[in-house]
């Protein structure tokens, strides 16, 4: 198999299609390292594919998407996989390092698994998946220093819960509009649905039947 990582249109081309630098890898035998580096070289841009959303890839980057462009954190966060999706961090927020979670279960877990947090916040996104795939039913933004190294599972109803003051629903109406809140939820359902189905219609993928209700 010829070497065509070296060439921007067949690169370009096999991260659209396998969807990660690791698979990209793969395909070609080279390192993920390799990848990388003539990924940066091109400038081709991280692309989350769609088709892969019932993966944690997938998922959490269209968490990572959600954050950069809503009102309370679009003015202060920076998209750190944007070219390296496998940075050690997702995004930086106030100048602070920042891993972004999500979860598609009934109770809100969030996995960690570290020996020591190296980033500096957690922000978790819960999904209703019978309600909207793509629009977080609640959001929590958790000082590593409060988190636990296994897991995060915070509680949607609990008014004396640990990581209830963490939740950015308290901050509606105070430190973001919620008029601005619900036209970027529609937009950004807008979008992305459209997204998922081009990417089945040309990638094979899995076509999510998102509600119509929107938050």
């Amino acid at each position: 198999m010829a070497k065509n990582y070296n060439n921007k249109r067949d690169l370009e081309r096999a991260y659209n299609k396998y969807g990660s630098t690791r698979n990209v890898a793969k395909h070609y035998g080279v390192s993920q390292q390799t990848i990388l580096y003539w990924m940066k070289k091109f400038g081709i841009r991280r692309i989350p594919r769609f088709h892969l959303f019932f993966n944690n890839s997938g998922k959490g980057r269209l968490g990572e998407l959600y954050i950069l462009g809503h009102p309370y954190f679009k003015k202060d966060v920076i998209d750190l996989g944007e070219l390296d999706d496998k940075n050690g961090f997702d995004l930086l927020w106030k100048g602070s390092k920042v891993n972004v979670k999500t979860s598609h279960y009934k109770v809100a877990t969030f996995r960690i698994k570290v020996k020591r947090h190296k980033a500096s916040f957690y922000i978790c996104l819960h999904y209703d998946d019978k309600v909207n795939r793509l629009i977080p039913l609640e959001i929590w933004t958790i000082p590593a220093s409060k988190a636990p190294h296994s897991g995060i599972k915070p509680s949607l109803r609990r008014m004396n819960g640990k990581y209830h003051p963490y939740k950015l629903s308290l901050k509606r109406g105070k430190e973001f509009d919620a008029k601005e809140e619900s036209k970027y939820n529609r937009w950004f359902t807008r979008k992305y649905s459209k997204k998922l189905k081009e990417d089945r219609n040309t990638s094979g993928g899995i076509n999510l039947q998102l509600s119509r209700r929107i938050s």
